[in-house]
């Protein structure tokens, strides 16, 4: 990946989730599915086709297995029952313009950003944000990360 996105730290409030919880195998499993329970999430809510208040949420477990949330804020009227809590605190925040560069921007910021950032990812939802998503379940237009942030520990 040639120009890097600058990462800046950012605090939020906390944001209640609403929308649809699916659990992956792996990160090829995932990569395959999440596009399917975007349609499928869009498809039950009609309304939030144009919606630039779209959230993709991982929580954080210990079962190994990628469990994303396809969702918005609180507020919106959606079908789903599940719910996740994006915490309030400080973000490692980065703006992805081209969405085919997500996957290799992720792996960037979590295999070689972070170890230099004087920061470690705090185990808490991390999430992305979105302007639309196509009908086809991919992204359109710049794409939000955020990866919640806590100071290294001084051992």
């Amino acid at each position: 990946m040639a120009d890097r996105p600058s990462p800046v730290f950012l605090t939020t409030e906390e944001v209640l989730l609403m929308g649809t919880m699916a659990t992956y195998n792996s990160q090829a499993e995932a990569s395959q599915g999440i596009p399917q329970q975007w349609r499928s999430f869009l498809k039950v809510n009609r309304a939030l086709k144009s919606s630039s208040n779209l959230y993709g949420a991982s929580p954080c477990t210990g079962d190994r297995k990628i469990h994303y949330l396809t969702g918005v804020a609180r507020g919106s009227p959606v079908a789903g029952g599940d719910s996740l809590t994006i915490e309030a605190g400080e973000y490692a925040f980065v703006l992805v313009n081209e969405p085919v560069l997500l996957r290799d921007t992720w792996n960037w910021l979590l295999g070689s950003w972070l170890a230099n950032s004087g920061r470690r990812e705090k185990r808490a939802p991390e999430f992305e944000k979105y302007t639309s998503i196509s009908e086809t379940g991919m992204p359109i237009g710049p794409v939000e990360i955020w990866i919640p942030l806590e100071p290294l520990a001084n051992d």
